[in-house]
């Protein structure tokens, strides 16, 4: 086993940069390789990482830890590993944002700058994955906003500087919450054990919380207070109903690849925070809430996909659809079954793919007819047919059509919602029946769109239209191949996170 493997993967991207900094702009084709290179080591780093992972055990794994800063009393560790919740989003980070640098070849204004900030990006994210150190989650968690912040904002469409401001004022009151929390956590957990333990460490705090030497300062109040701090935090990120509005106009405006990375892997860090932090130190508050994540989960997939069914733009409504998928992942977390819990990390894997691929499906359409506008599209399919075939292809998807990963990843949560248990879930059928209205809307929206973009009359002006180029094939088969992989043998995945998941639900007695 390669030494400090984790700690590899997560600075190779911060040397890719590196090198590219010192490479003179007027060189871009180099600039463009050692990106695309960088990141497709880091990818096969991950694949490493994923061959060598023991799914025989819930531990942590990977583990690295040294001293970072040392405030006398007050000790903060450069912490990381993984299990079974972070391992999935791990591989799923490199892989996307890998084929979104592929699907960055179109940028030609400021290359230097595009890849160095992405591959800023990728270290973060890669970051939030593997922190067990609170602090250190925070500081990736926020590596993550301000190359994102650039991004939207420099190579963006017209209203680009609104949409940046916006999801750095979203993102950065989420932010701001977290890190409040996770100094009150720190103190708590300071409190509880009569100051033995003073520590940001996420796997010492849940240890402290379910076992306090000093129980009264962690009164139920308190516990809830702290709970519902986090979710707020995570809500921002994930998004929740009703933080939501920042995300249609990040995507309507950013880059195609930027909106890959974004619904692919950004929207995950608030649902893996809210279980791997949430769930992971104070598990009784989340089954208390329960009711709470489950009505939030039916709201955003009803109502994402009503506002879906109403859009003019068809990256708008793919935004819109990312809403309401989001809303599985919390129908799944508040089932508190296996199979539920299960589903949620199957959705947040496989919407991954999904919406990383329906957005360069939308930009390379884009691209080429210069309009999203759903009515003045039709007859793609006449034109286009390849390009309008993996459009096709990414709203079966979406939709849950059995065979590809967004069927798993539905079928799981609803399982685990119908499966609830009366005590922690009352009313978990009704919500689940309201919830299965929003996913026959998800097939409405998506099925009209895609029947008034690729099918009917082609106009006269998309006649001729170049159809998918050579390097375009590698993003759009490599995230269909892997919604399919994971669509025909869920074991793949489920291998991977089943004993995690059972680790997670035996602190409440699930």
């Amino acid at each position: 086993m390669i030494p400090n493997l984790l700690t590899l993967l997560i600075f190779l991207p911060l040397v890719g940069a590196l090198f590219i900094l010192v490479t003179p702009k007027e060189y871009t084709n180099a600039i463009r390789s050692l990106a695309i290179g960088t990141s497709s080591v880091a990818l096969i780093l991950s694949l490493v990482i994923w061959g060598q992972f023991d799914r025989s055990i819930s531990e942590m794994q990977f583990l690295h830890s040294v001293p970072w800063f040392d405030f006398n009393i007050v000790q903060i560790n450069y912490s990381v590993g993984i299990d079974g919740l972070s391992m999935p989003l791990l591989v799923l980070t490199t892989i996307v944002t890998t084929l979104a640098l592929f699907a960055s070849l179109t940028i030609t204004s400021r290359v230097k700058e595009f890849y160095i900030w992405s591959l800023l990006l990728l270290t973060g994210m890669l970051g939030v994955f593997v922190s067990l150190d609170m602090f250190l989650f925070f500081l990736f968690f926020e590596l993550t906003l301000i190359p994102m912040f650039f991004i939207i904002g420099i190579w963006g469409g017209k209203e680009k500087y609104y949409a940046a401001f916006k999801f750095l004022v979203y993102t950065g009151l989420g932010s701001a919450i977290m890190f409040i929390t996770f100094i009150v956590i720190f103190y708590l957990g300071a409190q509880a054990s009569n100051f033995y333990y003073l520590t940001f460490n996420m796997l010492d705090l849940a240890y402290i919380f379910a076992n306090p030497d000093n129980p009264e300062v962690l009164t139920s109040g308190v516990r809830a207070a702290v709970f519902l701090s986090l979710f707020v935090a995570f809500a921002i990120k994930l998004p929740v109903f009703p933080f939501h509005t920042w995300l249609p106009n990040a995507h309507v405006e950013a880059p195609t690849a930027a909106s890959m990375i974004l619904a692919g892997v950004l929207l995950k860090m608030g649902g893996y925070g809210l279980i791997r932090i949430g769930v992971g130190i104070l598990p009784d508050q989340a089954a208390r809430f329960a009711m709470l994540i489950a009505i939030l989960g039916v709201i955003n997939i009803v109502y994402g996909a009503l506002l879906a069914l109403v859009q003019t733009d068809l990256k708008r409504l793919v935004a819109f659809s990312s809403i309401s998928h989001m809303g599985i992942v919390l129908l799944g977390i508040a089932s508190f079954t296996a199979s539920g819990m299960q589903g949620a990390i199957f959705q947040l894997v496989s919407h991954g793919f999904i919406s990383a691929l329906l957005f360069f499906m939308v930009g390379a359409i884009y691209e080429r007819t210069k309009t999203r506008t759903i009515s003045e599209l039709g007859g793609l399919s006449k034109s286009v047919p390849i390009l309008a075939g993996f459009m096709l292809a990414a709203a079966m998807a979406s939709v849950g059509l059995p065979g590809l990963s967004g069927f798993v990843s539905e079928l799981l949560a609803f399982i685990g919602i119908f499966g609830a248990d009366a005590s922690i879930l009352p009313g978990a059928k009704v919500l689940g029946v309201i919830a299965g209205l929003g996913i026959i809307l998800t097939a409405a929206y998506l099925l009209w769109a895609m029947q008034r973009t690729t099918f009917g009359q082609l106009d006269e002006k998309y006649k001729g239209l170049s159809d998918a180029r050579p390097l375009e094939y590698i993003p759009m088969i490599g995230l269909l191949a892997f919604s399919i992989l994971i669509g025909v043998y869920p074991n793949i995945l489920s291998d991977v996170i089943n004993i995690t998941v059972i680790d997670i639900l035996s602190k409440i007695g699930g």
